[in-house]
This record gives C-alpha cells, structure tokens and sequence, in this order.
C-alpha cells in the first residue's frame, strides 16, 4: 500500500506541474549589426549583462520552486511511513 500512495503522489504531481509551465519575461538585447560608437557598444554590453542577470534570477526562482516542491513531497512521504510505522503496525 505504501508503494502505492507513493506512486499515485508522484504521477499526480508531474500531472499538475505541466499544467503551468513559467517562463522568463527577461529581453534579450539587439546587438546592432555594426557598432557606430563606444557608446553604443557600452550601452549593448550593459543590455547583455541585463540579460544575463535577468535569466540568472528565474533560474534561481525556479530552482528554490523545485526545492520547495521536493521537500513538501518528502514531508507527505514522511507523514505517511510514519502513519504505516506507528498506525498500522
């Protein structure tokens, strides 16, 4: 039974998960086709860092989510060993 509720928890949950998938709202720069002045350069460099900090930021969001959604399913796991260990044993 254990095996069971475990499975159900994990196809349940990759159901749920694909239902809304993220995405990052970050703007990639334009990078001209030629560079006119260093102003220009600076100000596309600048962009790119943007970028790069920005896509940066989602992962991470979306790493700590990942987390956060691995240890809950370890806590209800837990609640139910502990359940079968201490209820039906």
């Amino acid at each position: 039974m254990k095996k069971i509720l475990i499975v159900l928890c994990l196809v349940t949950s990759s159901a749920n998960a694909d239902m809304f998938t993220p995405s990052h709202s970050c703007s990639k720069p334009i990078k001209p086709y030629e560079f006119t002045s260093e102003w220009q350069l600076d100000n596309f460099k600048r962009d790119v860092d943007y970028y790069r900090e920005c896509i940066n930021r989602f992962v991470e969001e979306q790493n700590d989510a990942v987390n956060t959604h691995q240890n809950a399913a370890q806590d209800a796991i837990q609640d139910w060993n502990d359940f079968v260990s201490w209820e039906l044993n």
